[in-house]
């Protein structure tokens, strides 16, 4: 028996289970579609190529045994997953600046737009224009 092949099959396995256990009920067909379904066949093909069929039955079988041993433990009190609950990494809440860095971004706005008006005023008055004779 090759380990380091059962170690791959266990990490592959438990990466399966936990995403159908994590993925929410409404959207569990899609994942099983295009997620589990494909990375299943691999395996099959995989272990039909090289004849690992007793490595991934005894890696399914650990990893099986570990995840049942999970749900059993913390797994069930964990609330069902839903839309609302479920948190996209990049759309977390932007940080909070501090009020210094507040005023000082206020007073430098401040600063710039009465140099504008005065150049605005400046323009207006007809003292900046060029070519003129």
């Amino acid at each position: 028996m090759n380990w380091p092949t059962v170690l791959q099959v266990v990490f592959g396995a438990l990466v399966l289970i936990f995403a159908m256990l994590r993925v929410e009920r409404k959207r569990w067909w899609v994942v099983a579609l295009f997620f589990e379904l494909p990375v299943i066949t691999l395996a099959v093909i995989w272990a039909n190529l090289y004849e690992l069929w007793s490595e991934v039955l005894v890696g399914a079988t650990i990893a099986g045994l570990i995840a049942g041993t999970w749900w059993l433990v913390y797994g069930r009190k964990l609330p069902a997953p839903t839309s609302d609950t479920i948190k996209v990494w990049g759309q977390e809440d932007a940080p909070k600046p501090r009020p210094q860095q507040l005023q000082a971004e206020v007073q430098r706005l401040r600063e710039e737009k009465e140099k504008l008006e005065a150049e605005l005023r400046r323009l207006k008055s007809g003292n900046g224009r060029s070519g003129e004779k």
